[in-house]
């Protein structure tokens, strides 16, 4: 009997817990006209191959943010998402390593993998709260979206 009860709990467990960070891959959205986006990588120093530009979106309520590299701290910012644009913040990062971002509120570490990056010109991080915690969707895409 104990065995089963054993079992049991430890399949509830187990079916409970799900990934708080999930990816998806998209480019069916409305996007910028090709001047505007020109214009916007020039602006945020991301027009060469090996950048790549972070969008944080929605969710964003002022907590800590920090970016990270090679161990190397590359950004520290407290975005708030616009509720008209629902866009934080958005920063240019080298597509030649992984990218780090730790979420103070959460405590949580979201990796961007620099073979992914390579690969998508732009990464949206949106940002949900179910209760007190907090889960992340990933999207990759050459597709940059209208930021007004």
């Amino acid at each position: 009997m104990k065995v089963k009860c054993l079992i049991v709990l430890l399949f509830v467990v187990l079916t409970s817990c799900k990934s708080t960070i999930t990816s998806d891959y998209r480019d069916d959205f409305r996007s910028m006209d090709e001047k505007s986006k020109a214009a916007f990588l020039k602006q945020n120093n991301a027009t060469a191959e090996n950048r790549s530009v972070l969008l944080l979106t929605q969710g964003f309520k002022g907590e800590k943010v920090i970016l990270k590299q090679n161990d190397k701290t590359i950004s520290t910012s407290y975005p708030i998402t616009d509720l008209n644009t629902k866009v934080a913040s958005f920063f240019s990062f080298s597509n030649q390593s992984d990218l780090l971002i730790f979420d103070n509120y959460s405590k949580k570490d979201i990796s961007i993998p620099f073979k992914k990056s390579q690969k998508y010109k732009f990464i949206y991080l949106k940002k949900e709260y179910h209760g007190s915690e907090a889960s992340y969707l990933i999207t990759y895409s050459n597709t940059l979206r209208p930021l007004e």
